[in-house]
């Protein structure tokens, strides 16, 4: 289930915190430092390894810092998602008549959302079968059959304002659903920056680097990175 994906990332911090990532993970002597595949595999797993690795802690720290943040955000997003339509599906069991529409399909609890009863979608399904198939009578019906609610599935909501709540509370759980996704990508991108800076870094053993904000005259400012080479 959708809401279980967030285990993956706790498996990757589990393994980060072995012996062999934690060893890939020491800052580097001088002198000396991970190879380039080494640096990118383990910002692949962990974004900022790769930087740790390469004896550069701070920038390490930034890539750990938005990781966490990502995971975070990934978990909070994924329990509101199932909370929230947990309370939708209940708010439709009560106020419209339905029972047991758990694990039902995304267009039934559409549906539910778009018309006041299923009278009301059974008659716009007829008037779709009729647009389509005309006077043939037995495609019609087929039309229908396949797409009416069954015997279980039938409702009607008791007001327009609850319907209306419905609507806003599934609403706000697909938009949380969006925000998930959307952090997978976060962490993609994270990982692929992490590598590509870790890399960059392995042809540089001698650099250091630091962060550090800039203001302007009209009071805003940007963040800078300073290289230093030994």
């Amino acid at each position: 289930m959708r809401r279980t994906r967030w285990i993956p990332w706790v498996l990757v911090l589990l393994v980060a915190a072995e012996g062999n990532i934690a060893r890939a993970g020491e800052p580097a002597r001088e002198g000396r430092g991970p190879s380039r595949m080494k640096a990118l595999a383990a910002s692949l797993l962990l974004p900022g390894l790769g930087q740790r690795a390469t004896g550069h802690p701070d920038r390490a720290r930034v890539f750990f810092a938005a990781e966490a943040a990502i995971v975070i955000g990934f978990v909070t997003s994924e329990t509101q998602s199932y909370v929230l339509k947990r309370s939708y599906i209940e708010y439709a069991d009560r106020f419209a008549g339905v029972g047991d529409i758990g694990d039902k399909p995304d267009w039934y609890y559409r549906n539910l959302g778009r018309y006041a009863s299923s009278d009301e979608y059974l008659d716009d399904i007829a008037r779709t079968a009729r647009a389509i198939y005309g006077d043939d009578l037995a495609q019609r019906e087929a039309y229908i059959a396949r797409n009416a609610p069954g015997p279980g599935e039938l409702w009607r909501w008791r007001s327009d304002a609850d319907r209306s709540e419905y609507t806003d509370r599934r609403r706000a759980s697909r938009s949380a659903l969006r925000r998930a996704d959307l952090l997978v990508g976060a962490a993609l991108l994270n990982r692929v920056v992490s590598a590509v800076d870790a890399v960059r870094l392995t042809r540089h053993r001698g650099a250091r680097s630091s962060f550090f904000y800039r203001p302007t005259e009209d009071g805003s400012g940007y963040l800078c990175v300073q290289w230093k080479l030994d």
